[in-house]
């Protein structure tokens, strides 16, 4: 299997990618180089990961360090509202700063203009780039939905970034945007796993070009009440000499999906990029299919806008 996808406007992008939340500096740092040197040329980061200035650091010392060039590099960022800092009251939830009619910030009639704007070129600078290859929305903010993609289309057509999409949308949400939108998203970036298959909405995406990438990828291994689905993973693991990581993340790539597996560790980082030597079997994709059972490993809630 080739390790690139195509987007819909031709942009080759890689078929695996290294998250990067909640990493920050010389943690940040040793991830990127020995990703870099394992082979991964994605790095995954948004606004409110609040690590893009680290981020863009690490990728100084990576390019004054090694053979590495911009050119090569696939970077991936996301418009947000701003979080609680984790470990604070609130740590993780939305503030509301930005994207809510209620917000002071929002009031003015161009206010979706100006906040797109102002993140777009702050992720710019902290990057330490003059384009992202790929610009997400966080979430299908409800208030200004389809308002935030009419600027994101705007800003793709300017040639800040070179692909758009979003995160987090369903069915629903593709529809509504199709109705007004002159770019359809290229890019769905959502959870999804063995026993969170997401089938029918992998198929919308699948059916309208629409790639998907998966956040968490590994997150359903934690799920050791599952005993059947570990026991089934640990058998493919040996036989194919791989580890259970391995097994789900190719799972997700014989189904044309982007993991973006988090990890500092050289020696995992190189496992998790040893997975286009082997395949797993229409049965044994099927057997893992059979798992299903919808489980979102990070709960949605109220706090997740617009689902």
């Amino acid at each position: 299997m080739n390790n690139t996808v195509i987007l819909s406007n031709g942009v080759k992008m890689p078929h695996l990618g290294l998250g990067t939340y909640p990493m920050k500096g010389e943690e940040l740092t040793n991830a990127v180089l020995n990703a870099y040197h394992s082979g991964y040329r994605l790095i995954d980061t948004a606004d409110n990961y609040y690590n893009e200035k680290d981020l863009g650091e690490s990728l100084k010392v990576l390019y004054g360090k090694t053979a590495a060039r911009r050119e090569e590099m696939f970077l991936v960022s996301k418009v947000s509202d701003e979080l609680y800092e984790p470990g604070t009251i609130g740590g993780g939830l939305n503030k509301g700063k930005f994207f809510w009619k209620s917000s002071p910030v929002m009031q003015c009639p161009d206010a979706v203009r100006q906040v797109v704007d102002m993140k777009i070129n702050q992720s710019l600078h902290n990057l330490k780039t003059d384009y992202l290859d790929l610009y997400l929305m966080h979430w299908p903010y409800p208030d200004f939905f389809e308002e935030i993609w009419h600027e994101m289309e705007r800003i793709y057509r300017e040639g800040k970034v070179r692909a758009i999409g979003v995160c987090n949308c369903r069915e629903r949400h593709f529809r509504k945007l199709g109705k007004s939108c002159s770019v359809f998203p290229m890019v769905n970036q959502f959870e999804t796993s063995p026993i969170n298959t997401k089938t029918s909405l992998i198929d919308y995406c699948s059916s309208h070009n629409v790639k998907v990438m998966v956040y968490s990828p590994l997150m359903s291994l934690r799920r050791k009440e599952m005993s059947d689905y570990q026991t089934y993973v640990s058998v493919l693991a040996e036989k194919y000499n791989r580890n259970a990581a391995q097994i789900n993340l190719r799972f997700d790539v014989q189904r044309g999906l982007i993991p973006i597996p988090k990890s500092c560790h050289e020696e995992r980082l190189k496992a998790n990029m040893a997975i286009f030597d082997f395949s797993l079997t229409q049965e044994e994709m099927d057997r893992l299919y059979s798992f299903n059972v919808d489980f979102q490993t990070l709960p949605e809630s109220k706090a997740c806008p617009g689902l």
